[in-house]
């Protein structure tokens, strides 16, 4: 694990150096516990402007072939989505995406996040590209909305409550009661 991690910041190296990644690092407010090794790590961040490296590796992989599971592909863009936006909580809620080509285990996917967005807004609408090389492998145009608490904090409208049908019940998650928070955090704009 360890060759493998020094193989990565090796890598990574090509992006960013090692102090710039930490300035970055120090700097995002989103996503503060994600493992980027999984995501990917940002290298530029700017106002509305993310760029991120997802190194491929053998947990990402699904067959004898060296294929990369896209889950992880659309986990990187979520993440460099994110990051462009740069909010502490932050939720997405939408995305329309096309996958290009696959990528096999060693790749390197570059993104780039544009968000588009008028800062007052709740919701924000984020384009991202991502490229192997000069080979476009993703686009997505990706939306979240942010809100002044974390998620679970916040309060649901009287509308999405729901009783507990039985003990077992208690403490999962509703989808239709998340789906109503969010909605009221984006009707309070």
């Amino acid at each position: 694990m360890k060759k493998n991690n020094f193989e990565e910041l090796t890598q990574l190296e090509e992006y960013a150096s090692n102090e710039e990644i930490s300035r970055i690092k120090s700097e995002l407010l989103t996503s503060p516990e994600v493992n980027n090794s999984l995501v990917g790590t940002v290298v530029a961040l700017s106002k509305n402007y993310a760029k991120s490296v997802l190194i491929t590796n053998a947990e990402m992989v699904v067959d004898e072939q060296g294929l990369i599971m896209d889950a992880f592909i659309f986990a990187a863009a979520n993440y460099v989505a994110q990051a462009a936006i740069n909010k502490e909580f932050s939720v997405l809620i939408g995305s329309r995406c096309y996958f290009y080509a696959p990528l096999k285990l060693g790749d390197i996917l570059e993104l780039e996040a544009q968000a588009l967005f008028d800062e007052s807004s709740k919701k924000r609408d984020v384009k991202i590209v991502g490229f192997v090389k000069e080979i476009k492998i993703f686009e997505a145009n990706i939306q979240v909305v942010c809100t002044e608490d974390h998620i679970f904090k916040l309060k649901r409208p009287l509308s999405a409550s729901k009783p507990a049908e039985d003990a077992s019940d208690i403490g999962k998650t509703n989808p239709e009661a998340m789906a109503a928070v969010v909605a009221h955090a984006l009707n309070k704009t």
